[in-house]
């Protein structure tokens, strides 16, 4: 199989799909299934756009991509653009949230199995990957960024070395408090709203901002009581 054959990456308008030009469409088949599977809690149930940007495919080929992306996510509006360009790196900055948050598959990563029990406080240098919930009282340091696949009820320390590009995200983000880097954000007193979709915690302007992962979805809003440290 051909390295990096595809791509996601997620934008305020919906889901960049790179494909790249020489792969097979098997490999492609069988590299969208693995991603799909990989982020089924986040695309479940949500409507999301789609851009499929890089090889060309055929209407055939088109409607079992279709096929196949239906069985995960409820798809808006599609494109098949057969861009030639491949995402760049650069174009996965802070400004662009979602984007960040396709560097959760690189670096170093812990892999926590279970609840984040109250008490318990787990540090890593590298990313922090909990299948699971974290209760109250619970604590997550990574170095890198955080990913909870459950409720995010504790404490979530991301760029814990000072990485202010590094991100939070939750299928449910509730925490007690929020720190990326030198930025600190708490709750609102009372919050108990839960969020409608998964939602991603990132450093601008030296603000805290939480915003829905699927576009079209939630708000772009600064945790209130954000604070540097």
């Amino acid at each position: 199989m051909i390295e990096e054959s595809v791509r996601f990456k997620g934008t305020r308008d919906g889901l960049n799909i790179y494909a790249a030009r020489e792969a097979d469409l098997p490999d492609i088949m069988d590299s969208f299934l693995r991603k799909l599977q990989s982020g089924k809690l986040f695309f479940d149930g949500s409507k999301v756009n789609l851009i499929f940007i890089g090889r060309e495919f055929e209407p055939e080929e088109q409607k079992q991509i279709l096929k196949l992306f239906s069985r995960y996510m409820k798809p808006g509006t599609v494109e098949f653009r057969g861009n030639p360009e491949p995402q760049k790196e650069e174009d996965l900055s802070p400004e662009d949230p979602s984007g960040s948050f396709a560097c959760l598959e690189e670096g170093m990563t812990r892999f926590i199995r279970g609840t984040v029990r109250s008490g318990q406080c787990i540090s890593y240098k590298g990313n922090i990957v909990v299948i699971g919930d974290v209760n109250p009282g619970g604590e997550l340091i990574a170095g890198g960024n955080i990913l909870v696949l459950g409720i995010l009820r504790g404490i979530a320390q991301a760029g814990a070395d000072g990485n202010v590009k590094a991100v939070v995200a939750a299928y449910c983000l509730l925490p007690t408090q929020l720190r990326i880097a030198g930025t600190i954000a708490r709750s609102p007193e009372g919050e108990t709203t839960k969020p409608s979709c998964p939602e991603i915690a990132y450093v601008k302007e030296n603000h805290l901002f939480v915003e829905p992962y699927l576009p079209g979805k939630g708000r772009q809003d600064p945790m209130l009581q954000t604070n540097r440290i």
